[in-house]
């Protein structure tokens, strides 16, 4: 079975992050994100330059960037800069903002106001010029347009992906009913705008794990499982594929989230919230391929028979060598 894999790394500090880009790129993953969350994370673009400069293959960008901390010129001349930097391998990922804005006491922006955003970024890149709040921005370096990549979690940014998005990674589940209703969506958009969603590079947004049993490789991501639930459902649980038993434990994890735990590793008011839910089971079918080896691979296996061909892999746990080292050896094998 072929498959396509992306990867991001979430929550080291820059040796160690410095490491783990190395060697996945070492380790065939076709692209590797870079978080944007100036309260938690190392500076992205920085991080963005260092993975441009120590790698050869994948291509790289922000996982994810927001429209709310950077003026669209600052954003577009950063990107292209890390284009130029990575010999032409950059992409841009940009959602409405999660933990970068929430850590500021903001709330992310609608969808209009991305979209509008996007569209500056890519006519500066694109052409030099844009027109943004009623002025014309200004844009000297961009050597090409380069790609963005649009982080859905609903219907409306899923719709506004297929209309102007090069790419989207879908954060809505990987399940199967999500899977092709994400993908509803995403054609309704695109034929909006006369476009096919062939015409869109997709990608599916998965929490990942392995570990040499099942119950550990779970365990260890549970915080990241709760993160992903609050982005999915922060705004509204309607046309999300949410069964009604979870709406109630769902509104409770809204009312007890805690931004700067957003990458949190092992034990955490997140992940005991997910417990004392009973949401675990749930959470981890929804949004995570995590196991051991054999159970990784088939696990796998039922995403892309649900749809999902080319899976994004959120590695949010602190022993990220072994992740890695388990996926050259034990995984990887089994998809080249």
């Amino acid at each position: 079975m072929r498959q396509s894999f992306g990867i991001l790394f979430a929550g080291d500090d820059l040796p160690e992050w410095q490491e783990y880009v190395q060697t996945a790129d070492a380790c065939s993953f076709w692209g590797l994100g870079v978080g944007d969350s100036q309260s938690i994370y190392p500076d992205v673009y920085v991080r963005c330059t260092i993975a441009a400069m120590q790698t050869r293959h994948m291509r790289l960008g922000p996982w994810v960037t927001n429209p709310l901390t950077r003026h669209p010129a600052v954003t577009a001349g950063a990107i292209a800069s890390v284009d130029q930097v990575s010999g032409g391998r950059a992409f841009l990922g940009i959602g409405t903002g999660d933990s970068a804005v929430f850590n500021i006491s903001r709330r992310p922006s609608s969808v209009t106001y991305l979209e509008d955003y996007v569209r500056a970024v890519n006519d500066l890149l694109a052409h030099g010029e844009a027109q943004w709040n009623g002025q014309t921005l200004k844009l000297a370096i961009a050597k090409r347009r380069v790609p963005v990549y649009i982080a859905a979690s609903g219907p409306k940014t899923l719709r506004m992906a297929g209309r102007i998005a090069d790419g989207v990674v879908v954060g809505t589940g990987v399940l199967p009913e999500v899977v092709r209703g994400a993908l509803a969506d995403l054609r309704a958009g695109a034929e909006e705008a006369g476009r096919s969603v062939e015409d869109i590079d997709v990608w599916w947004l998965a929490m990942a794990n392995l570990a040499e049993d099942d119950a550990t490789a779970l365990n260890e991501i549970k915080n990241s499982l709760v993160t992903y639930a609050n982005l999915a459902f922060r705004f509204t649980t309607e046309g999300k594929h949410l069964p009604p038993e979870y709406e109630s434990a769902v509104q409770r994890i809204h009312a007890e989230y805690r931004p700067l735990e957003h990458a949190k590793f092992g034990p955490s008011h997140h992940a005991r919230l997910a417990d004392e839910l009973g949401l675990t089971p749930y959470l981890a079918r929804r949004f995570s391929v995590c196991g051991a080896p054999e159970a990784f691979v088939r696990r796998v296996a039922e995403v892309h028979a649900a749809g999902a061909e080319k899976v994004w892999l959120s590695v949010r746990v602190a022993d990220k060598r072994r992740f890695l080292r388990l996926w050259n050896t034990q995984v990887r094998p089994h998809f080249e």
